[in-house]
């Protein structure tokens, strides 16, 4: 997926359609693979939060405004506090992190980010929604919006709060136009719980595929389940 942030305030993820297009027009390589270079890592990114991790070795992530506290892989990098992202769906998303970040074509890609927000609404209701724009928003690109499929929402439980879990996987038709940088398939993943804040989220992007882009590797099933499961509230 292509990096779209901001430094200061938010911006849409619905912008990434417009970007890739431009990328989408530029020569793929001869073997059908696209070459890419790693970035170099941030000079500046928040600490991750002291509390100790369930699961060993892990950063913990602390989002105090929406109460809701989780866990990603030592490998991932946290993102300054003034970065944030907003889906197309209107919610802003902070506290974010990303995974397996490369360079493709003169454009910043990453294979997986998350982050965290309030919503209004159920916790059904605003975790399908959340995750069928974020899927939309992340895969589809100039010439194609993604097929996006949810799974039916999930009852959970976390240190005693209710909430809903949903999964959505995203894909788009590897042709001639589409954007060769980028993943073809992803998995999108949205933990809503009611907490003392209302409505939080945490929300999980991670690419199913490499596409044309096999040397950038992907995250884990095994990782992205841990990170979902991460998720409680926060206090």
């Amino acid at each position: 997926m292509r990096f779209q942030r901001a430094a200061v305030g938010a911006i849409s993820l619905a912008v990434v359609g417009g970007g890739i297009a431009t990328v989408a027009m530029l020569a793929p390589a001869d073997d059908g693979r696209t070459p890419v270079s790693a970035l170099p890592q941030p000079t500046a990114t928040r600490p991750a939060d002291r509390a100790a991790p369930r699961t060993p070795g892990w950063q913990v992530i602390t989002d105090p405004t929406a109460a809701i506290t989780y866990e990603v892989p030592p490998t991932w990098t946290l993102a300054e506090n003034s970065e944030s992202l907003e889906s197309s769906s209107g919610v802003e998303l902070g506290h974010l992190a990303d995974f397996g970040p490369y360079l493709c074509q003169g454009a910043e890609y990453g294979r997986a980010f998350s982050g965290s927000g309030l919503t209004d609404g159920t916790t059904r209701d605003s975790a399908a929604e959340l995750a069928a724009a974020v899927a939309a928003d992340q895969y589809s690109d100039g010439s194609q919006t993604a097929k996006v499929t949810l799974s039916n929402p999930t009852r959970i439980t976390r240190d005693g709060l209710n909430g809903t879990i949903v999964h959505a996987a995203a894909e788009v038709t590897a042709d001639d136009i589409a954007d060769r940088c980028a993943s073809t398939k992803g998995t999108v993943v949205v933990v809503a719980l009611t907490t003392k804040a209302g409505t939080s989220v945490v929300v999980l992007a991670a690419d199913a595929d490499t596409g044309s882009t096999p040397s950038a590797p992907l995250v884990t099933y095994e990782e992205v389940t841990a990170i979902a499961e991460s998720v409680r509230p926060s206090g």
